[in-house]
């Protein structure tokens, strides 16, 4: 009897999941950005939360209790050598005051389901089918990454504000920066002073982050290709090229400005949004592999929680292979002792804020 014969992908589906992850996390763009923290165990639904630990700053060093200074109490003559059974034994307390590790939860909500499936008829296994990677699982993931991106970015578009800090918070770290540009007329005066406007207003968005004293490095710039182009005609901007890189978000990245990674994406128009890579976090669960899935995977690769089912169609002979996730957006609010210069913050998102971009008409026109 003949052996039966079989297709040539004889799929992990552990494997696939993990090589999908991979592929997923270098296609990211915007999605490439927020913090992530996952669960594979979850067992809840779309709609459900999960609570996040929010680290706390840091405990400060109390003055009070802190013993006098430590100084040398045998000092000895020219004749006769110091014993140091002379020194007395202190008796004031040296213990240092203990602080507290007073870390905060937060909830994510679990708003999203991404999925996408591909079904393989046994004609294209049969004859179109070589490299399942290239031609079935990198267009899988990329389809995931771009959903990932535009999801971000509507995120971004509502959350990095600073429109919930009162007047004192706003005084004592700054809100989100406006600016108004002229109108583009094609001269060389006219380009430098749209740059220039723009430079002052991305200063005044770096003093801002750095009152809030959030950290000054993995600090990142997003705008829309008019900003792009804006800075780009600017004399003083130098663009860097990272185009050798194969990580989407390095690729994405055209140069850096006051200490601001610029990432351009398309869903952006003329606006702009700085904030630390921690002030966004993307939390992803994924859903329990079903009783009839033919086979499945669960897998968690840099912080992104995704599952990998393959069934099989009876109806039309075809195999269907899928990936889904669960996953929010959230962005990552002070602990509630947080203050800055004798003003009580709390929990306020401050890690990033909001450039508001608007053209005016020159006096001439």
């Amino acid at each position: 009897m003949a052996p039966q014969t079989t297709h040539s992908f004889n799929l992990n589906p552990k494997q696939v999941t993990i090589a999908a992850l991979g592929l997923l996390d270098r296609q990211l763009t915007l999605g490439g950005i927020p913090a992530r923290y996952s669960e594979l165990a979850f067992t809840g639904g779309l709609g459900d939360v999960i609570n996040v630990n929010r680290e706390s700053r840091g405990i400060p060093v109390q003055a009070e209790g802190i013993s006098t200074p430590i100084y040398n109490s045998v000092k000895g003559d020219s004749t006769k050598f110091a014993a140091t059974s002379d020194r007395p034994i202190p008796t004031d307390s040296r213990r240092a005051p203990n602080g507290f590790i007073r870390e905060s939860r937060f909830p994510v909500q679990l708003t999203t389901l991404a999925q996408n499936a591909t079904t393989l008829s046994m004609e294209q296994i049969a004859f179109d089918l070589r490299k399942f990677g290239s031609q079935v699982l990198s267009k899988l993931t990329r389809g995931f990454a771009e959903y990932f991106d535009d999801t971000t970015a509507e995120f971004i578009k509502s959350g990095i504000t600073r429109t919930s800090l009162t007047a004192a918070q706003k005084k004592a770290v700054g809100g989100d920066v406006t600016v108004s540009i002229p109108e583009s007329d094609g001269t060389a005066a006219n380009m430098s002073a749209r740059a220039l406007a723009l430079r002052v207003a991305l200063v005044d968005a770096r003093m801002n982050m750095t009152l809030a004293q959030v950290p000054a490095s993995e600090r990142f710039l997003i705008a829309g290709p008019e900003v792009e182009a804006i800075l780009l005609k600017d004399p003083e901007f130098v663009a860097v090229d990272y185009s050798g890189d194969t990580n989407a978000l390095r690729r994405a990245i055209v140069g850096r400005i006051y200490g601001f990674d610029i990432v351009i994406h398309n869903s952006f128009g003329l606006e702009a949004f700085v904030f630390h890579k921690s002030a966004m976090i993307l939390v992803s669960a994924c859903p329990a592999i079903p009783m009839g899935a033919v086979q499945g995977s669960m897998q968690n690769i840099n912080g992104i929680a995704t599952r990998m089912l393959v069934d099989y169609d009876y109806d039309r002979k075809a195999d269907t292979i899928g990936l889904d996730t669960m996953y929010g957006l959230s962005t990552v609010q002070e602990d509630p002792d947080y203050s800055v210069r004798g003003v009580a913050i709390g929990e306020k998102f401050v890690r990033g804020l909001r450039i508001s971009i608007t053209e005016t008409a020159s006096a001439g026109g």
